[in-house]
């Protein structure tokens, strides 16, 4: 989150324009692909342990290159390590809250996702704070080396609940082609509905900055802003999700949250470009009502469609978080690429309107979820 806050600085660093910038960024979705394809099944074979401890030290040695890169090939392959680490990881994390959630009967799966967008936020503050004292290389060299000693520490404390290896499954499995697509169960309706629920949060977190820099003109401190209050936002409703699911059901809030957070950032990301042209503060203002909006508006609804995923297959929880962000980390590669492209073309703010609408016909999938209240 510390290098999305200093996005444009990258760019500029690099030497790229915004269309090639968001198709380098995009592409590192290979390295993401590499790992849903086979990490599902190690953590099923090895446990979550080994997993998450070589991801997590891999993320943070790539992180680490970020700053210190003026190739953009050279980029373009770090960026394809920084996609193959964090993604396992990301498979290994959620595996152990979709079983830990199974196990207490509760629903944490939403809290947990709070929990990261709350050290998101706090990153984003930091980089508010000291992007006007401090360089990108210093930023982020410091920050990586002492998250790894924190995550090293959560680690070795977590170790007692950790899934364990299954004993029937090889140690090595043979991660053939074949052998991979025989388990495969694509759910494309889930799928679909996953994309379009998560592209105003990678829009926000890829073009947040670039958006309040170049489109309001405003400095480079005050850039980071726009994706502090998206994220704001989602702890809000985040830390809130079991309240919530007492008062409504999944197949309502699939219905008025996508509405909210669509239409709000649409509005609000246009009006705040219209208005920066006679008043530059007034226009900031209204996008970041835009992004609260869209913050609060895709809130629970990745956390929500993981769980609806679970229950309609008998996979390991690995298994079906690695299948199902494999076919989304395609189809939001595509939806990326269109979007560089759009903002590259015509302007961030036009390009932001593409996922505002994805996130307004999330709306079309509402069926998915319960009709029971929790």
């Amino acid at each position: 989150m510390s290098t999305a806050t200093r996005f444009p600085e990258i760019r500029d660093q690099l030497n790229i324009n915004n269309g090639t910038f968001g198709t380098y960024l995009s592409l590192g979705a290979i390295g993401g692909v590499i790992s849903f394809i086979l990490v599902g099944h190690l953590v099923h074979s090895v446990g979550v342990k080994p997993i998450v401890f070589l991801a997590a030290t891999g993320l943070f040695v790539s992180l680490g290159l970020v700053p210190h890169i003026q190739n953009p090939i050279i980029w373009l392959i770090v960026n394809i390590l920084i996609a193959f680490f964090w993604v396992s990881f990301h498979i290994a994390n959620n595996a152990q809250a979709i079983h830990r959630q199974e196990e207490v009967g509760e629903l944490i799966l939403p809290k947990l996702h709070g929990l990261w967008s709350l050290g998101a936020l706090i990153t984003s503050i930091l980089a508010i704070v000291i992007t006007p004292y401090v360089t990108l290389a210093w930023h982020i060299d410091v920050v990586v080396s002492i998250m790894w000693a924190f995550t090293m520490f959560g680690i070795i404390q977590s170790t007692p609940y950790f899934i364990k290896k299954n004993e029937e499954a090889d140690a090595f499995p043979n991660l053939s082609p074949i052998g991979i697509a025989r388990t495969f169960k694509f759910q494309p309706v889930i799928v679909i509905a996953m994309v379009l629920a998560m592209q105003t949060e990678f829009s926000t977190q890829d073009w947040s900055a670039i958006y309040v820099k170049d489109s309001l003109k405003m400095s480079a401190s005050t850039s980071i802003w726009g994706y502090a209050v998206f994220i704001s936002a989602m702890i809000i409703l985040r830390f809130n999700a079991k309240r919530m699911a007492a008062k409504w059901s999944e197949r309502e809030l699939l219905t008025k949250l996508p509405i909210l957070g669509g239409v709000g950032f649409a509005v609000c990301i246009s009006l705040g470009t219209w208005l920066s042209g006679s008043n530059r503060i007034l226009g900031f203002v209204v996008a970041l009502v835009g992004f609260a909006l869209a913050g609060f508006g895709s809130s629970i609804l990745a956390p929500t469609i993981f769980a609806i995923s679970f229950r309609k297959t008998l996979l390991p929880s690995s298994v079906v978080v690695a299948q199902l962000g494999l076919t989304q980390t395609i189809a939001t590669f595509l939806a990326k690429v269109v979007i560089s492209w759009v903002a590259q073309a015509t302007s961030v703010t036009v390009a932001l309107m593409i996922p505002a609408l994805m996130l307004i016909a999330t709306t079309k999938f509402a069926n998915l979820g319960k009709e029971s209240k929790e």
